[in-house]
Parts: C-alpha cells; structure tokens; sequence
C-alpha cells in the first residue's frame, strides 16, 4: 500500500493525491490489458525474457571484473548461465514462458491477496477500506483460478493481471476518497 503516516490531516491528503493517482493508472493499465489479454501476455513474457537477458548480462560483467581481479566468482557464473537459460526460454519459446509466469503470477496474487487482508485490518478506520478487503480476496481467488486453470495461462495472464489491476486501483481511488472524508472531519 502506498499509505504512509498517521491519519493527520497533512498525511491524509498526501496520501490522497498517491492513491487517486495510482489508482488511475492502475485501472487505466487494467482496462487496456482486459481489451487485449493475450497480447498483454506475450508484453509480459517478453519483457520478462529481456529482464532476464539484462540480469545475465549483468553477472557476466560482474564475474569478469571479478575474474580481473584474481578473485573465483562462481556465484556469479552460476547466476548468469541460469539468467540467460531463463532468457532464452522465455524469448525463444514464449509459450513456455507464458506457462512459467501464469504459475509466478498465480503465487504473486496469492501473496498480493494475502497482503491487502493484512492491510485491510490495518486500514478499516478508513472509508472506503472494504475495497482493499474486496481487492484481497478477489486476488486469492484469482491464483486459485490460475492453478486450476494453468493451461489456458496464455490468454489468463493478461485477463488475471486486467482485473486484479482495476480492482486495485478502484481500492486505492476508494481510499483515496476515504482520506478526503477523514480529513473534511478533522
């Protein structure tokens, strides 16, 4: 959550403009992605592939200068032949990669949702804290769909990440107003 500080009124409305304002983008990024769930999918892999080829190539550079300087960097060797494998992977054979980030994605709502519980009994003074609730469990369910339904990820990547991406950005604008209610009382 972007929330930060106590419920004065100064920390109310900072936090108002973050959360209207991320709220917006995160819906906006939403819609796009449900309009277009599979080429958001393979956006995703891509850019995951390339993530992966730049990690590689950055432990590649840290084992040479490492090897320059007399030192054994096998960690970092390790770590750039796994990075690139991954890669190419993902670059290469995209649907296997698309297999890859459906499982990631799954365990990343499960967490996600279990976090925006945790925040949601934190946040329950606030209006507008409901959404945050509602974000969470949408979230938990949504893993569980990604595991039941794990070979249809291609198409579920982007359609999964649309919804959770609305949902979460209506909970931030929903407590985003909740901040400008708290501080019209104070």
């Amino acid at each position: 959550m972007i929330f930060t500080g106590n419920l004065d009124p100064e920390n109310l409305k900072k936090s108002k403009k973050r959360f209207y304002t991320a709220g917006a983008i995160m819906t906006f990024i939403g819609f796009i992605s449900l309009i277009m769930p599979l080429l958001a999918s393979f956006a995703i892999e891509t850019l995951v592939g390339f993530l992966l080829l730049s990690v590689g190539f950055g432990n590649a550079i840290s084992a040479y200068r490492a090897f320059k300087e007399k030192e054994t960097p096998w960690q970092e060797i390790f770590m750039a032949l796994i990075s690139f494998a991954a890669a190419f992977i993902f670059l290469l054979n995209p649907l296997a990669g698309i297999m890859t980030l459906s499982f990631l994605l799954s365990l990343y709502f499960l967490i996600d949702g279990v976090v925006k519980l945790v925040e949601y009994f934190r946040l329950r003074a606030l209006g507008g804290s409901l959404w945050v609730l509602i974000s969470g469990l949408l979230g938990i369910l949504l893993a569980f769909m990604m595991w039941k339904n794990f070979f249809t990820g291609a198409v579920l990547i982007g359609t999964i990440l649309g919804i959770d991406l609305i949902f979460g950005g209506i909970s931030l604008i929903m407590l985003g107003r909740g901040c400008s209610e708290a501080e019209k009382r104070r």
